[in-house]
């Protein structure tokens, strides 16, 4: 390979040889070709300049000879023209004038003006004299100068006949003759004008034909020396500037290390620009040459350098003294270190010092980490092992022998460990809240299950949101979410740290309690979470109500296993639900069997909805003070082939929980116009909206299809709204509420008195009647505060022109409570059980007659 490196760089030397004899022969020579071409070049600019010079001078000869005579000669007699037409105007305007005054001052004005303008006029005929005319100007001339006497002489007769007093005369003659020599005059001055102009167009014509040839030939010269200027230029160009020019790129490029620099090929040039030629190529040779030289070394060395100093592993090698030989950026940034920390020429006990200062070593000091590793690298062994450092992070070492030394790489996998730890954490937690998910609280309950005892149970519970779908519903997704996390922060507050709580998913949250005397210590937590979830959540300017039910299973006396756990902790939560919501139940075996009920109930429920099993029963309402019948309260029912008919309090939660109440209220409303539609046009229909069909848009549309449907008069209508819908009222249930008012639909607000009821409601919503709660009518003979009670919300009502209405009126005595605390209308079995529409239109004409009841 040596021999191949020196015989290309042997030829090289022989080239640059011969190139160097080449230029002494030339200059020996003293050829000088470059000095002869410029000499000649600039004799041709001498010549062309002098010839452009003395054609320049000639041309500018003729045009002067021309300019002068129409300055000389055209001009002064365009003048001169020009004045005695002018005079000519201004006196024949000053002799109108002159007939037509009186004054004698201003006829004295007039005549000194007259004799000034005859006088312009006599000096431009002088003017005219002095010029050299032509035969046809002196003719001209003449006439005019004729004319000129006769209109004079025709002004004075005129003025002698003014003087004389014969002023017809006078402005006859003015009219006649003056205008006629005038005109003549006129002419005779016009012919001048002509005469004198034709001589100008001829002088003007013989400068513009010496103009023409001046610049014509001077256009010639011009182009004639820029066309032998670029030949000049051209010449030099290709012959010196160009080579010069090539030349001078291929140095700057092979100077800045361009070994490809191409130098131009002059075949045959033996002047100044061969020479420089020759000489740059033999400077190339031995430029490209030194560079061959330690081209090899230099790469070979570069890329080393550039593989340990940009890899992303941190490299340090140690040669067999003890000391770093070499280090990357890499190695410094993972652990920390200064560049001198870790730079070549370091000995491998500073090295292992500071990496240990470093790093986490446990209950190991220093001294032993340090020594461990140089045990392993005295031995030969290799070690792999994941260090902690103490700032943080996680470093992968491999330490391995090398034939002069060892070696150490290590990788930043914090990154890495970090991801691991986070895919972990979500296959184990909800991500939502951050709780354990569904996985990770079965994991808990095995090992609450193997460590609990018959003596010390553990407490599995269930916790299900009431009305969470609402608020979904209703203000979105985004507020959903952040009630959940509100929840899940509440249930962590309310557990001890040895307890676990997780989400399930959707509103459905889970509680693990360990170590507590069971049943008491599950019993205490579910009401004291029921309280926590009922306290209002503020939300983004929403203050939220929602509530909660809790199930408590046992473990291991309800269940040994998992799944046993699970299930029954759910049927004890179906159970709480069903009671009537915001209640802690624990599992008993009886919940198995009214699950299966609940399911078959369930089933019977949606294939009743498919098949539209259901009536419409309608209870009566009547106006006390009248005993006249005004309207019925329209009742679902739910004809079952097994079970008969079904209350709505029985099937109404379950279609509320399943979604089929927005179908079933939508044919509720639908039955009940068309029936009341059949009945005179005095009596209304009451028909119940559930919460969940408030908060739809779309209850506008169906109660709208219904009374389109039906044409049955919007005012006959009237929907009973809960106080379960106003609980989280915000702007869309006021707005559908306001949206039925406008209609002509009636507003009445069921069951006030029980829940959470607010005289708010009273100011804030559009109601058209209240409805006052069994459990007070109940009470009125019985509970002087019931009666106050009822007194008072009728007082306020009748100020506010809100009827009320009293439910379940059974006695006598109640109809006359009611009557008397100012009840407006009353329903009840004392006054009429529910049946069907056909017995709602045969009561219309009939009294109020207590305990007639509707069979």
């Amino acid at each position: 390979m040596e021999n191949d490196l020196r015989q290309p760089v042997a030829q090289r030397l022989r080239d640059s040889g011969a190139r160097r004899g080449r230029i002494a022969s030339v200059l020996r020579g003293g050829e000088s070709s470059i000095l002869n071409g410029l000499g000649l070049a600039a004799a041709t600019f001498l010549t062309l300049i002098l010839g452009l010079g003395a054609l320049s001078l000639g041309q500018i000869g003729s045009v002067t000879a021309v300019s002068l005579e129409m300055r000389d000669v055209a001009l002064p007699k365009l003048l001169a023209v020009n004045e005695i037409e002018i005079a000519l105007d201004a006196h024949a305007l000053l002799a109108r004038r002159r007939v037509q005054v009186t004054d004698f001052r201003q006829a004295a004005d007039i005549d000194r003006e007259m004799r000034r303008a005859a006088a312009r006029f006599l000096t431009g005929i002088e003017r005219l004299d002095q010029l050299t005319l032509g035969a046809r100007a002196l003719e001209v001339e003449q006439s005019l100068e004729a004319a000129w006497l006769e209109y004079l002489a025709a002004l004075d007769r005129v003025g002698r006949l003014y003087e004389r007093g014969a002023l017809a005369d006078a402005e006859a003659a003015m009219q006649d003759s003056v205008r006629v020599a005038e005109a003549d005059v006129r002419r005779s001055v016009s012919d001048l004008v002509d005469v004198v102009q034709a001589e100008a167009a001829g002088i003007s014509a013989a400068a513009e034909r010496e103009w023409q040839r001046a610049r014509v030939l001077t256009l010639g010269a011009l182009l004639a020396g820029l066309a032998a200027t670029l030949l000049t230029m051209r010449w030099v160009v290709r012959r010196v500037s160009r080579p010069l020019l090539a030349i001078s790129a291929a140095m700057r490029r092979l100077n800045r290390g361009e070994d490809a620099a191409i130098l131009p090929v002059l075949p045959g040039r033996t002047d100044e620009i061969g020479i420089l030629a020759e000489a740059a190529a033999a400077f190339r040779d031995s430029v490209l040459e030194a560079r061959a030289l330690a081209a090899d070394l230099e790469l070979q060395r570069e890329i080393l350098a550039a593989s340990v100093r940009n890899m992303p592993l941190g490299l340090c090698m140690l040669d067999d003294l003890g000391r770093v030989a070499v280090s990357n950026r890499a190695l410094a940034e993972i652990f920390d270190l200064s560049p001198a920390d870790c730079a070549p020429g370091v000995a491998q006990r500073d090295l292992l010092d500071r990496l240990a200062a470093r790093v986490d070593r446990g209950r190991k000091s220093a001294g032993e980490f340090s020594t461990g590793i140089a045990a392993t690298v005295a031995r030969g062994d290799q070690m792999t092992e994941t260090w902690q450092l103490m700032a943080g992070g996680s470093v992968s070492v491999i330490i391995q022998p090398t034939p002069d030394g060892w070696m150490m790489i290590a990788e930043d996998i914090t990154e890495r460990v970090s991801h691991e730890a986070n895919i972990r954490h979500l296959a184990r937690h909800d991500p939502l809240t951050g709780l354990p998910n569904r996985r990770a609280f079965s994991e808990e309950i095995d090992r609450a299950i193997a460590e609990a005892g018959a003596e010390c149970p553990a407490a599995v519970l269930f916790v299900d949101l009431d009305r969470f779908k609402n608020v979904n519903d209703t203000l979105g997704h985004g507020i959903g979410d952040a009630l959940l996390r509100q929840v899940a922060a509440r249930l962590s507050w309310a557990v001890r740290d040895a307890d676990t709580v997780a989400r399930f998913g959707g509103d459905e949250f889970a509680v693990i309690q360990r170590g507590c005397v069971q049943p008491e210590g599950a019993r205490g937590l579910g009401e004291r979470i029921i309280a926590l979830l009922f306290s209002p959540f503020e939300i983004e300017g929403n203050s939220l109500r929602i509530g909660g039910s809790v199930g408590v299973a046992l473990a291991p006396g309800d269940g040994d296993c998992v799944a046993d756990v699970l299930r029954n902790a759910d049927l004890a939560l179906y159970a709480a639900k069903a009671a009537g919501r915001g209640q802690c139940l624990f599992f008993d075996p009886e919940m198995n069997a009214r699950q299966r009920a609940l399911q078959k109930l369930e089933h019977d429920l949606r294939q009743a909805v498919l098949s539209d099993a259901f009536v419409m029963e309608y209870q009566p309402l009547f106006d006390i003070a009248s005993g006249d019948l005004v309207g019925a309260e329209a009742l679902m029912r739910w004809i079952d082939p097994v079970r008969g008919r079904v209350s709505p309090a029985e099937f109404v939660p379950m279609a509320e929980e399943l979604g089929l109440i927005v179908p079933l209220g939508a044919r509720a409303l639908e039955m009940a116009c068309a029936d009341a539609a059949t009945w005179p046009a005095h009596l209304k229909v009451a028909v119940n909206l559930s919460p969940v069909q408030v908060h739809r848009v779309g209850v506008i549309e169906d109660v709208r299809a219904a009374l389109a449907a039906s044409g049955l008069d919007p005012r006959r209508l009237e929907v009973e709204i809960t106080e379960g819908v106003l609980l989280d009222h915000g702007p869309e249930v006021l707005g559908t509420l306001d949206a039925l008012h406008e209609m002509g639909v009636q507003i009445a607000l069921d069951d006030f008195g029980t829940g959470y009821s607010s005289l708010g409601y009273l100011r804030a919503l559009r109601l058209d009647k209240v409805k006052i709660d069994i459990s007070f009518v109940r009470e009125l003979e019985n509970d002087p505060s019931a009666a106050a009670i009822v007194r008072a919300v009728c007082s306020l009502c009748a100020s506010l022109d809100i009827g009320v209405t009293a439910e379940g009126v059974e006695t006598a005595e109640q109809l006359a409570s009611v009557a008397a605390a100012g009840c407006i209308e009353a329903q009840g079995f004392y006054l009429g059980r529910p049946g069907a529409a056909e017995i709602i239109a045969g009561l219309a004409g009939g009294a109020l007659q207590g305990g007639r009841g509707v069979a």
